[in-house]
């Protein structure tokens, strides 16, 4: 996982435990200024077990804290919660938060056709292309890049990392991710094999990505 350097938060153990319904063991008035994976985390950061194969790791780490489901022998301060992979996630969005997007409405050097619908809030950068009847959502962020194929419908608080690819007619819902170099509804590798010579077969469906999807980059 990616750390940031610097949290936008430092929280005691015990508002940690708060946060996440759970009991503490140990110092509750330490300060807690990131989060960071077993094996790597130090003093001033917390992280979690979920897996019983790294239990060794729990006795001797460096952390200043861990998130348990049970109480173990540990040299850190310990969290106990029903889900620990969870409450992690938590106070990382907490410590840390998610990734900041820059707000620039839409650049004069991205190209967004007369006949496209972009809602409120979006956010569409430098060299990004938006094809016609194309119909976008609110809150959107279109990354330098991104093409929008044609008669594509996109919903509201999407990102498009850079260099993403919508290809014509796709449907896309809310609050759907696409990563950088990602691409959406290209041709399948349809052909017709007929006296030794391939025919392409058109590509008459669609892609639908619906609420909350996420797709990786590449």
């Amino acid at each position: 996982m990616n750390t940031k350097d610097n949290s936008k938060q430092t929280k005691t153990l015990g508002e940690l435990a708060t946060h996440v319904g759970g009991t503490v063991i140990g110092d509750a008035a330490m300060p807690i200024v990131a989060a960071s994976t077993l094996d790597k985390a130090g003093a001033g950061e917390i992280t979690f077990l979920s897996n019983k194969k790294y239990i060794s790791q729990v006795k001797d780490t460096h952390a200043s804290a861990v998130i348990v489901a049970q109480a173990m022998e540990s040299s850190a301060s310990l969290i106990i919660v029903e889900d620990p992979y969870y409450a992690f996630m938590q106070i990382v969005v907490l410590l840390h938060g998610h990734r900041e997007h820059p707000r620039t409405g839409i650049s004069p050097q991205a190209s967004v056709s007369p006949s496209a619908t972009i809602g409120s809030g979006c956010n569409v950068h430098p060299f990004a292309v938006v094809s016609e009847n194309a119909v976008i959502g609110n809150n959107c962020q279109i990354y330098p890049g991104v093409f929008i194929g044609p008669n594509v419908h996109i919903g509201n608080d999407c990102i498009f990392y850079a260099n993403a690819v919508i290809y014509d007619g796709c449907i896309v819902g809310h609050r759907v991710i696409v990563q950088a170099n990602a691409t959406v509804g290209q041709d399948g590798f349809g052909f017709a094999t007929h006296k030794g010579v391939h025919h392409k077969i058109p590509q008459i469906g669609k892609v639908i990505l619906e609420d909350d999807a996420e797709i990786g980059a590449n």
